[in-house]
């Protein structure tokens, strides 16, 4: 039995969430079990992705390709474990997993009696299956469909509080992320039509013999994945979506959606931009310059636009449309410093964000106030809460220590190496912009004093939550540190994704 788990590992890490979510319904009225087979699934699956980060290591830049039913290539479906899927997986599964443990005991009061909240936990797993299935899979239908299971996954949970104002944001998350999906898929059909095939290897091989003589197909199928995925993943000005999805789902929700949906879809494009159409196609037709040149706008724009944001969680949001930004800069770079600098920010605002949007939900929970200006002195009562958000707040900033400055480190060494400074100014900016906006949280959780009346009336409510939920925070802060402070491992396994992805081995 062991053996076929180790044979057929790769499917199995992103079929045990799928099973796991589509059976749960069924234990509804039972809902410690549903959260012990939650957590159990988030915890095969990180195990099954740390083997699948030794294969990789031990075979030393060697892929391991999976065929689905042993039909191989390009009649078969292939599954690909390699350096940036496994960077991937490890970065969905270590960052779920603690979202999951946070949910523990504590996700009823969000979304209502356990029917739904068993539902919330069916698309959350779903949203996992479809992730690990973007890492693995190297066929671009099979992106599509997975890119659909992620979307619905994603609007479900949007709407899962049930409040009219998560409905409007759910819909229009629906109607924006369908039209994105719509350029997509016509994208890979126009990728088909001239080369005759849906894995992503053979596609490439066609793309490089037939691109001279349809170059307008070709660009054509560039643009509309870049923008479809540009607009599913939030980059400005296509953000428009974001801001209420994310501040109207329950705190798990906008953590996950804001930690790793979002980069699902980018490591999605990335794997067009860079495995079917290539480098050289990329210089080509400009690809790594509009990727800059957003990433720049984004990072700007983001921070601006979340300045003057007095909801807590709406100023989050408005912080990942710029945190996105770092990582189209990254990807633009094409230098291998900047796109390991950009895969390493990936894997670190996964956490960051995540411990930002749990500890802001139970910072909301324990005192019913949604505006940082309502906030004052929760610090003192809340003090594990609020020194996680704290540190979360420096890494997104980039303060050395934390894993955001690592991150931001490569990407301003690939700035450098390409010869071009203004990114780098750009990237030093956004940190200015983000201490701007993320110190005045800081400051009135730790420095301000409640005003008398309302300080008796919450002094009650405010406490740090369960233990479940401590846990969860203090496993995501600890991985903002051990990224910032041993970033080795991780760094090599960016820097041979990266020199995969550019074709330098």
């Amino acid at each position: 039995m062991t053996a076929v788990i180790a044979d057929n590992l790769p499917v199995f890490v992103i079929i045990v969430p799928l099973f796991v979510g589509v059976v749960l319904p069924v234990f509804a009225r039972r809902l410690r079990l549903v959260e012990g087979l939650v957590v159990l699934a988030e915890a095969a699956g990180l195990a099954g992705a740390g083997f699948l980060a030794y294969i990789v290591f031990a075979q030393k830049g060697t892929d391991w390709v999976y065929q689905l039913g042993g039909w191989p290539a390009p009649w078969g479906i292939e599954l690909t474990v390699n350096s940036l899927a496994v960077f991937f997986l490890l970065a969905v599964m270590a960052v779920s997993l603690p979202i999951a443990l946070f949910t523990i005991g504590n996700l009823k009061e969000e979304v209502g009696g356990n029917r739904r909240t068993a539902r919330f936990y069916t698309l959350f797993l779903l949203l996992v299956g479809a992730l690990a299935g973007m890492a693995l899979t190297n066929d671009l239908f099979n992106t599509y469909v997975l890119v659909e299971v992620a979307t619905l996954s994603c609007c479900g949970l949007v709407s899962s509080r049930g409040t009219p104002r998560a409905a409007e944001a759910a819909f229009t998350y629906l109607i924006l992320a369908t039209l994105a999906s719509s350029l997509v898929v016509i994208g890979i059909g126009l990728i088909y039509v001239i080369t005759g095939h849906l894995n992503m290897g053979f596609a490439s091989q066609g793309l490089a013999e037939v691109w001279q003589t349809k170059p307008h197909v070709v660009w054509l199928a560039i643009s509309f994945v870049l923008v479809g995925f540009g607009l599913k993943s939030a980059l400005f000005p296509l953000h428009v979506w974001l801001p209420d999805a994310h501040s109207s789902a329950p705190s798990p929700a906008s953590a996950i959606l804001s930690g790793l949906a979002v980069k699902g879809y980018m490591i999605c494009l990335l794997k067009f931009l860079y495995v079917v159409f290539g480098p050289d196609l990329m210089k080509e037709f400009s690809v790594d310059r509009i990727l800059v040149l957003a990433g720049m706008a984004a990072i700007i724009c983001g921070a601006v636009m979340a300045l003057p944001q007095d909801n807590l969680k709406r100023r989050l949001a408005f912080s990942t449309v710029s945190q996105v930004g770092y990582i189209y800069l990254g990807f633009g770079l094409m230098d291998e410093n900047g796109l390991a600098g950009a895969l390493f920010y990936l894997a670190s605002h996964a956490a960051i964000k995540s411990v930002l949007f749990l500890s802001a939900g139970a910072m909301i929970s324990a005192t019913g106030k949604k505006k940082i200006s309502e906030m004052a002195g929760i610090g003192r009562k809340m003090p594990l809460t609020a020194a996680s958000f704290t540190a979360a707040s420096l890494g997104l900033i980039g303060i050395p220590m934390f894993s955001g400055f690592v991150g931001k480190w490569y990407l301003i060494a690939g700035s450098l190496d390409t010869g071009d400074f203004l990114p780098t100014v750009i990237i030093i900016a956004g940190s200015v912009l983000c201490a701007a906006y993320l110190f005045p949280v800081i400051r009135v959780a730790w420095f301000e004093r409640p005003q008398e009346a309302k300080q008796e009336s919450t002094a009650q409510q405010m406490k740090d939550p369960g233990a479940a939920q401590k846990l969860a925070l203090i496993l995501l802060t600890a991985v903002i540190f051990i990224l910032g402070i041993v970033p080795g491992p991780f760094i090599a396994l960016a820097k041979s994704a990266a020199a995969e992805l550019l074709m330098l081995r």
